[in-house]
């Protein structure tokens, strides 16, 4: 709805049932005082970056910004590199991603289905103007640019 785009600032905290996304990031309990969050790194962090429809849905909205950019793949990929952690990536870095784009590209374009469903998961309809493989290729370098440790936000 309309609150789709709120910071987990304005979240609303139930304490019997925390929600699922802050529970995976060590969200305090809010019994108690709390002055220094505990850390962690679990796979079930890792799963809801990739998995939880609000991080795939996110990509998705940043892939719609790279396909609709001026350039190559490998201009594209240098920008949003950039616009996502405020530096240039290194060349094995573009490398890794441009082979990403690339065989999601050529599995997209032969499974156009799965390429639908893909950017069909969350609240926002996806770009119609784009076509569907290319979207979910750019969604797929999207996730990874995202999910790169330096875009995290850690406490």
């Amino acid at each position: 709805g309309a609150n789709q785009y709120r910071r987990g600032l304005y979240t609303h905290w139930q304490r019997t049932f925390l929600h699922p996304s802050m529970k995976a990031f060590d969200a305090p309990s809010r019994e108690e005082c709390t002055a220094e969050r505990t850390r962690s790194n679990t796979p079930l962090q890792s799963l809801a970056l990739l998995n939880d429809p609000s991080y795939v849905e996110s990509a998705r909205a940043f892939a719609e910004r790279i396909a609709s950019s001026e350039g190559d793949a490998e201009t594209k990929i240098r920008r949003a590199f950039h616009e996502a952690v405020c530096r240039r990536p290194s060349a094995s870095e573009v490398q890794i991603l441009a082979e990403l784009f690339a065989e999601s590209r050529d599995r997209f374009t032969n499974d156009e289905e799965a390429a639908r469903r893909l950017t069909a998961i969350g609240q926002t309809p996806a770009n119609p103007n784009l076509p569907p493989g290319e979207l979910a290729a750019w969604t797929m370098v999207g996730r990874a640019i995202l999910n790169l440790h330096e875009t995290i936000t850690r406490y």
